[in-house]
C-alpha cells in the first residue's frame, strides 16, 4: 500500500501486513517514537484519507497509532517529525560573529561560531536562512564543510544597499540567529562518481564545502571545479583555491564569460565542460548559481548526453520550471 506522509510530502511502501511506522523504519525514515522508553502516544499521526486496521478497529479518520495500525488501501496521513533518509532536523540557533573579511569583488567572508555543545548538524553543500535586522531572513550556502564544527562559514556578496546593511549589522551586533539546514543539493556520504562542480560567482560557497567535505574523507575520485563569472574583476580571493591548487586529484578552472581583455580561458561554463569531458554519463554534476545560469547548463550538458537526473541544484527546488 502507498502511505502519503503530510505536510513534507514522503511517500512509503508498505508491505502486506506491515505496520506503518514499521514500514518506515524499513525504508530509512526518522520517524517520532519511543515505545522502548515508556512513552506511548509519541507516534501519532492524524488520518486523512484512506482506511487504517488499528487492533480490531477499522479507522477512517482522526488519529490513529502509526506502531500498530496496517493501511488497508492507500493512505494519506499528517504526522509530524518524520524525517527522510539523509535528512536533518532544522534548528535555530544564535551564533556569534568571529571573522568579517572582504575578498574582493564586494565580497566578504562571514564567519560564525555555533553555541558552545550545540553544533549545527548539516550536509555538504547545505544553506542557512540568515535573519535581518528587520526580522526577514536570507539565504546563503554554508561554504565550511561538516567536519569543521562549530564554525560556520558564508560568502556574502554586498552590492546592494540591503545586503550592505546586513554585512554592517553583523560586525556592529556580532550575533545572529539562522535556521538550518536546507537543500537537496548536497553529499550526505563520500560520492560513487567523478564530480564535476559547477559555480557562478559566490555559488563557489556552496562548492566549496562540497570541496572541503570530500578532500576531509579523503575521497580519491577526480573532482573538476569549474568557477565562472562575467569579468575578471568578480573573481574574489577564495579562502581554499591556492592549496586546492596543491591536490592532485582537483581539477581547477576559472572562466571569464565578458571580459575580452582577460588572458585566460574565456566563454560559458557549460562549453568549457563540453571542451574538456567527453562521457558526461561517468560524472555526477553539481551546480550552483542564479536559476537563468543552472538551467541553461542543465539543457547543454543534457543535449550533449548527461542523463538529467546525475545534475543537482537547489534551483530545481526554489525555482522549478514548467
Amino acid at each position: 500500500m502507498r502511505v502519503l506522509v503530510e505536510p513534507y510530502g514522503h511517500q512509503l511502501e508498505t508491505l502486506p501486513g506491515e505496520r506503518i511506522l514499521d514500514a518506515a523504519r524499513r525504508l530509512g525514515y526518522q520517524v517520532p517514537q519511543s515505545c522502548r522508553n515508556g512513552n506511548c502516544h509519541i507516534c501519532a499521526a492524524e488520518l486523512r484519507a484512506g482506511r487504517v486496521l488499528q487492533g480490531n478497529a477499522v479507522l477512517e479518520r482522526g488519529e490513529f497509532y502509526t506502531c500498530i495500525a496496517e493501511p488497508l488501501n492507500d493512505v494519506v496521513l499528517h504526522w509530524d517529525g518524520v524525517l527522510a533518509p539523509g535528512e536533518l532536523p532544522i534548528r535555530d540557533l544564535s551564533c556569534q560573529l568571529i571573522e568579517a573579511t572582504p575578498l574582493h569583488a564586494e565580497v566578504w567572508r562571514i564567519r560564525l561560531r555555533a553555541p558552545a555543545g550545540r553544533p549545527l548538524n548539516y550536509h555538504a553543500g547545505q544553506y542557512l536562512l540568515l535573519e535581518r535586522p528587520d526580522g526577514e531572513v536570507s539565504a546563503f550556502s554554508i561554504a565550511s564543510a561538516p567536519h569543521e564544527g562549530r564554525e560556520l562559514e558564508l560568502h556574502i556578496q554586498a552590492r546592494d544597499q540591503s545586503t550592505l546593511a546586513l554585512v554592517e549589522h553583523l560586525r556592529r551586533e556580532r550575533l545572529v540567529r539562522i535556521r538550518a539546514p536546507f537543500g537537496d543539493c548536497r553529499l550526505a556520504g563520500p560520492p560513487q562518481r567523478p564530480l564535476v562542480l559547477i559555480a557562478a560567482g559566490t555559488g563557489l560557497a556552496q562548492i566549496q564545502s562540497l570541496v572541503e567535505y570530500c578532500l576531509a574523507q579523503q575521497v580519491t575520485l577526480p573532482l573538476h571545479v569549474y568557477w565562472g563569472v562575467r569579468e575578471a574583476s568578480d573573481f574574489y580571493a577564495a579562502p581554499h583555491w591556492e592549496r586546492w591548487e596543491q591536490e592532485s586529484r582537483l581539477y581547477l578552472h576559472r572562466v571569464v564569460s565578458d571580459d575580452a581583455a582577460y588572458p585566460g580561458r574565456q566563454g560559458v561554463l557549460a562549453q568549457a565542460i563540453l571542451e574538456d569531458l567527453a562521457d558526461l554519463a561517468s560524472y555526477d554534476f553539481y551546480v550552483s548559481g542564479s536559476p537563468g545560469m543552472v538551467y541553461g547548463t542543465f539543457d547543454t550538458l543534457v543535449a550533449a548526453g548527461m542523463p538529467a537526473d546525475q545534475l543537482y541544484s537547489d534551483v530545481f527546488a526554489y525555482a522549478p520550471r514548467d
